[in-house]
């Protein structure tokens, strides 16, 4: 298990999510089925209610998923910062990424309905659990087999390599050998470096899934995030309702062929920002009235006590809240000094 000062932070955040799912148990909770987040039904799992910012409303392109330039509590060092703001977009349109599958540390806040399921040998032992169902399938095994992790120099994979224990009724993770991805959409990088802890915690029908991400390359302590499903009393299909689909085509939305969404200048034409061009610096920042800094992914943004400093700095600003109120945005309360 990861130990250092570093992880004090992830440490007292898994002990809860431990502490939750760790109850007296005759035997290890089941965390077979099908798991969708609540939300109103609309698309597969659910219309994210929990999450919607990240799949929906955040301001992005199209009001899709988090704003441009927005890691607010995001723990990148130096290297990830820059990786993250020379993010454009557009680069999901480019028709090499149009059927990427969304890698392992993100792939839980993306739309699908998980679907676990137990894998056993000729002596009825628990081998591994197969899991399936999110975005572009993505299926992943967690071995629980005792099996080894495989040499460094081993195959990189979308879902990486992935092996398991049980604690209590918590199931923990560990998975290695990922590919380069993401844990927002926006473009907040995670390298093939980074190794995750995830937690499976089951209380009746509801599975927390808590994924810790360790990258020593791109951030400066492990990143923490959580989210929620219910057990669907029946297997949730593709349909999202006859103006999505083509009646002619039931299956089109399994399938992904790269199209031309956007026109690009050039063939192959790979997205990005120069260092110190993007323009989306400082947006989100403006519209929540807060430093500039408080949106770039330090890990500092994520304490409480950074709520101090927020206060500070609209006390020296006045006339930012000005420029907020141009914007569109609403005042905080309590005044400049009040808002939280």
């Amino acid at each position: 298990m990861p130990s250092g000062s570093r992880w004090l932070r992830a440490g007292l955040v898994a002990g809860v999510a431990f502490l939750l799912g760790s109850v007296p148990a005759l035997a290890q909770t089941d965390i077979s089925g099908t798991w969708q987040q609540p939300g109103n039904g609309v698309v597969i799992r659910g219309g994210q209610f929990e999450d919607m910012w990240e799949r929906c409303c955040g301001g992005g392109a199209g009001r899709g998923g988090p704003a441009a330039a927005d890691f607010t509590a995001i723990p990148l060092n130096e290297a990830g910062r820059a990786r993250a703001m020379a993010h454009d977009d557009s680069l999901w349109s480019a028709p090499e990424h149009q059927c990427q599958p969304h890698a392992a540390a993100y792939a839980y806040w993306g739309p699908g309905a998980p679907q676990i399921e137990t894998v056993y040998n000729d002596q009825q032992q628990l081998v591994a659990y197969h899991i399936q169902g999110t975005y572009r399938r993505l299926p992943r095994e967690i071995w629980m087999d005792g099996r080894p992790h495989p040499p460094e120099y081993a195959r990189h994979t979308w879902a990486g390599f992935t092996t398991g224990e049980w604690k209590g009724n918590t199931l923990v993770a560990k998975t290695t050998h990922l590919k380069k991805g993401w844990v927002r959409r926006n473009g907040a990088p995670v390298s093939d470096e980074a190794t995750l802890w995830t937690y499976y915690s089951r209380h009746g029908d509801i599975l927390t899934v808590t994924v810790f991400v360790d990258d020593p390359l791109y951030f400066s302590e492990p990143y923490v995030k959580s989210t929620d499903y219910t057990l669907a009393p029946a297997v949730p299909t593709a349909r999202v309702d006859e103006v999505r689909l083509s009646a002619e085509d039931p299956n089109a939305f399994f399938r992904c062929y790269g199209t031309e969404e956007v026109v690009f200048p050039e063939e192959h034409h790979v997205s990005h920002w120069l260092p110190g061009t993007n323009p989306s610096i400082g947006d989100k920042a403006g519209k929540m009235f807060v430093p500039v800094e408080a949106t770039l992914g330090f890990a500092k943004t994520a304490y409480p006590e950074y709520i101090e400093e927020i206060k500070k700095w609209r006390a020296e600003h006045p006339a930012e809240q000005s420029k907020k109120l141009r914007m569109g945005g609403t005042a905080p309360e309590g005044g400049a000094a009040g808002g939280q």
